[in-house]
């Protein structure tokens, strides 16, 4: 299952290129250097228009099938990182939802590749809110997004952190320093999930017409309640959360047998 394995940690290192321009959008929002604050969509739309921009999608595309592989495999596998021989349901179905919200973020990215319109996306987020069964939905995704923030908070505290990369491959400096960046990025990301949960039950709550997209909104609110400076601090985990994972995926410990 090497080839499996190889396939995971490319996953990753991809996922980590995502969060890493995110955070770097944001950072230089927060810096007043120009208004750049984008979520996913806009974040992989820019890459495509880059001088060979169809190309580099095409591998954020293949990175990304294989963080959704990983994250598949996780839920129907016995072993975790922590090297259990069993796991949890609630660990499982954690595994199964990221996998489902980057197939998402899959669908968008080969959509945007093959030059599809979706202009009817403001006219169905404005359906969903008027809808009683839509509102429970949002509901439910801002749940999910604020039990993944206690999880992001309690992960990056937690041993399983230390069970994530092989130690063996790095020297003790270097293995310290780079679980120290993937704890602060990760309670980052745990902040941005937070708030995006909030910004989510709120427009569902109010009927607003504007439901968010992605993280910007989370970015957006903080700047606006908390500050640049706030807003820019959180933007920084977020791009050092990115950095973690593109530095960590050659050597992230994957549980394929």
């Amino acid at each position: 299952m090497k080839n499996s394995r190889r396939f995971s940690r490319f996953g990753i290192a991809t996922k980590g290129l995502v969060f890493f321009l995110i955070g770097v959008m944001a950072l230089i929002t927060a810096l007043n250097l120009n208004y750049a604050l984008k979520n996913e969509k806009e974040i992989i739309e820019w890459v495509y228009r880059l001088e060979l921009g169809w190309f580099l999608l095409l591998i954020i595309i293949i990175g990304l099938s294989g963080y959704i592989f990983s994250r598949f495999y996780l839920t129907f596998n016995r072993n975790d990182y922590d090297g259990s021989n069993g796991k949890p349901k609630y660990r499982r179905a954690a595994y199964l939802i990221n996998a489902l919200g980057y197939c998402l973020l899959l669908l968008t990215c080969i959509t945007i590749l093959l030059g599809k319109n979706d202009s009817g996306d403001s006219e169905l987020k404005i359906m969903v809110l008027q809808s009683v069964i839509g509102k429970i939905v949002v509901y439910i995704i801002a749940l999910g997004l604020a039990i993944s923030a206690v999880n992001e908070w309690w992960i990056s505290f937690s041993i399983m952190m230390d069970k994530m990369i092989n130690p063996e491959e790095l020297s003790p400096k270097q293995y310290k320093y780079l679980l120290l960046l993937g704890r602060f990025g990760r309670f980052s990301r745990g902040i941005v999930f937070g708030i995006f949960a909030y910004v989510l039950a709120r427009s569902a709550y109010y009927d607003l017409q504007n439901l968010p997209d992605g993280a910007d909104a989370a970015f957006a609110f903080i700047s606006a309640t908390y500050g640049a400076f706030i807003m820019g601090t959180v933007a920084f985990g977020v791009m050092c959360y990115g950095l973690y994972l593109i530095l960590s995926g050659k050597h992230r410990n994957i549980p394929i047998k």
